[in-house]
């Protein structure tokens, strides 16, 4: 690895940290309504939707089997690990399939 490339890295690496230590920092001093707490426990569904959504819409029948599959198992309650093994096991078996 070159200079550039390791300075690059860790300067990147300077950066995230930084922004995550002064986010910390700022959010224990902000008084957090329970209205804007509970926006934030929904970012990481929405991401997700944002990120599996599309590819259900543009998707083929193996994509959309499987996401009737993991779907039926999220409603079961088992966990979001549970659902993440079925989905890969299903994408798998629907490709393989079709």
């Amino acid at each position: 690895m070159d200079k550039t490339s390791f300075l690059t890295i860790l300067g990147m690496g300077i950066a995230t940290y930084i922004t995550r230590v002064l986010g910390f920092y700022i959010a224990g001093k902000v008084k957090l309504t329970p209205r804007f707490r509970y926006a934030l426990q929904s970012i990481p569904i929405a991401i997700l939707v944002s990120i599996v959504a599309p590819t259900i819409i543009k998707g083929s029948i193996p994509e959309i089997l499987s996401a009737m599959v993991v779907i039926g198992t999220a409603i079961t309650g088992r966990g979001l690990l549970f659902c993440l093994a079925v989905g890969i096991m299903a994408i798998n078996f629907f490709r393989y399939i079709f």
